[in-house]
């Protein structure tokens, strides 16, 4: 699988919130993980009140390691 963005444009691949999903079946989802936000919304998202830029050595795929 490939590391690069899905909509490089979004803010959620800027922001320490995010979690990179994947499926099984090779898809890849958003996640963000800021409980006042949805959990999967549409992209790419250009303004957001949960913003908080990641710092940038942070990874974009999942920082639990599953």
């Amino acid at each position: 699988m490939t590391d690069a963005p899905v909509f490089p444009d979004s803010l959620c691949h800027r922001c320490a919130h995010l979690r990179v999903v994947h499926s099984g079946r090779g898809s890849m989802f958003l996640m963000c993980r800021e409980p006042s936000l949805p959990k999967y919304t549409a992209q790419p998202v250009r303004a957001c009140r949960g913003f908080t830029p990641a710092s940038p050595r942070s990874g974009r795929s999942d920082p639990d390691g599953s």
